[in-house]
């Protein structure tokens, strides 16, 4: 069986160069090209998954006593199944059709324990995990996770998740929010070379999957999310996490207004390489704190902001704003930032297209060197406003605004060259 610990994503690094000070085209380096190692990561992980499933024992769900689309608890019967297959060393963990009962039995969390080199293989849509009701009652109910021992090599995949959630918002103080769908979490140890593939997620009031500390090399792919509360997909982490692919997944429309994001990245605390492409996101895209980060080629209903990200590229993206006053792109104390190929839109006539901004009176630090080039603006408001930058080009754009003067506008900003596009106001 092949291991996966040898694939690694590429490793972003945009670095400072002459062009940040207006006298060459920008330079980016990334190790391997993008779609080639997504193609790569695919592959293995196919491979991984044909290999367990011609050389592993099966360990399927009804054996160990869940009985699909009734009222009984199936909790211990997964787990025992789990643990069975734990035991062995790893395996295929079958979730034939059906509508099966999970409730927490005590403070476990979470509540089906992930064995490593697994693949848990439903039958799509029709297998069917889902929370009791008593969930709406409490809180801390990870469905699915690693956090008791160390998780590697696992495969989730053709699975629905439904956290029956029964809030239409959050309700500070009410919402049980950390009530979630896939929930890694290694405090003192490693998850590692995990794949989500192929899911329907929905109705948690906390996030659909959320990644944590301990995590390294997991891959989201063609996930569906509807309904979720607070976020989409959460990614958090450590220094020693890295290699986060979201990709292809998509949220859809529901009754529940969330409160955050589709995709959001938060309490980084310096993971590096994460990978956000090819996704449509009804809501926002939030991203901050990585060290490497690449948002590409995604469509998003909402805004796409972040703050603290070194290294990064935001390229081909559209973003299709709120109707609110507040910019569409919104990138605060970044280090490096390649930001090309982006539509960006919204109908407030208060908006600002690009933000980039830093300086402010909780950080002194700048944002430095940043290429803004070949990027689409439309908006009423401000095209691209740059505040606190130490460092960068503006170069080929094509920004519509209302007032031709707000096209492009620099504030306490040095060493910014404008190429190609009209005189900044100062």
């Amino acid at each position: 069986m092949p291991c996966l610990e040898q694939i690694a994503l590429p490793c972003v690094r945009v670095e400072r160069c002459l062009d940040c000070r207006g006298r060459e085209s920008a330079r980016q380096i990334v190790n391997t090209d993008l779609q080639s190692a997504i193609r790569v990561l695919s592959a293995c992980c196919i491979f991984c998954l044909l290999s367990l499933n011609a050389e592993s024992r099966e360990f399927n769900i009804l054996d160990y006593g869940a009985t699909a689309d009734d009222e009984s608890d199936d909790t211990l019967a997964i787990r025992e199944c789990f643990e069975a297959c734990h035991e062995a060393g790893g395996g295929v963990v079958v979730i034939p059709a059906g509508t099966y009962l999970v409730s927490r039995q005590a403070s476990e969390s979470p509540i089906l324990e992930l064995p490593s080199r697994t693949l848990i293989r439903g039958e799509g849509a029709a297998s069917t995990l889902k929370f009791s009701e008593r969930v709406n009652d409490t809180n801390f109910w990870r469905m699915l996770g690693a956090s008791r021992r160390d998780c590697r090599d696992v495969v989730i995949r053709d699975l629905h998740l439904d956290g029956s959630n029964t809030y239409q918002s959050y309700e500070p103080g009410e919402t049980p929010e950390q009530n979630h769908g896939i929930f890694l979490h290694r405090k003192d140890g490693v998850i590692e070379n995990i794949l989500v593939e192929n899911c329907l997620v929905e109705n948690f009031s906390g996030d659909c999957i959320g990644l944590s500390v301990g995590c390294r090399q997991i891959t989201i792919r063609g996930v569906t999310l509807r309904n979720f509360v607070r976020q989409g997909i959460q990614m958090a982490g450590d220094p020693e996490s890295r290699g986060y692919l979201v990709t292809e997944c998509q949220d859809l429309a529901g009754e529940v207004r969330p409160g955050g994001s589709t995709i959001h990245v938060e309490h980084a605390d310096g993971v590096q390489d994460v990978i956000i492409t090819d996704n449509r996101c009804r809501h926002s895209i939030l991203a901050g704190g990585v060290d490497g980060i690449i948002i590409r080629d995604n469509t998003i209903s909402g805004r796409l902001v972040g703050n603290g990200n070194s290294n990064a590229i935001v390229s081909g993206n559209l973003v299709r704003g709120p109707d609110a006053a507040a910019a569409v792109i919104q990138l605060g104390f970044t280090d490096g930032l390649v930001l090309k190929d982006n539509v960006v839109l919204s109908p407030n006539p208060e908006a600002t297209g690009i933000y980039v901004w830093g300086s402010s009176r909780y950080d002194p630090n700048p944002s430095r060197d940043v290429l803004i080039a070949d990027n689409l603006v439309r908006v009423t408001g401000r095209g691209v406003f740059l505040n606190g930058v130490d460092g960068g080009t503006i170069a080929h754009n094509r920004i519509a605004t209302a007032d031709a003067s707000q096209r492009v506008v620099l504030q306490r900003c040095e060493d910014v060259n404008v190429q190609g596009d009209p005189s900044p106001a100062e």
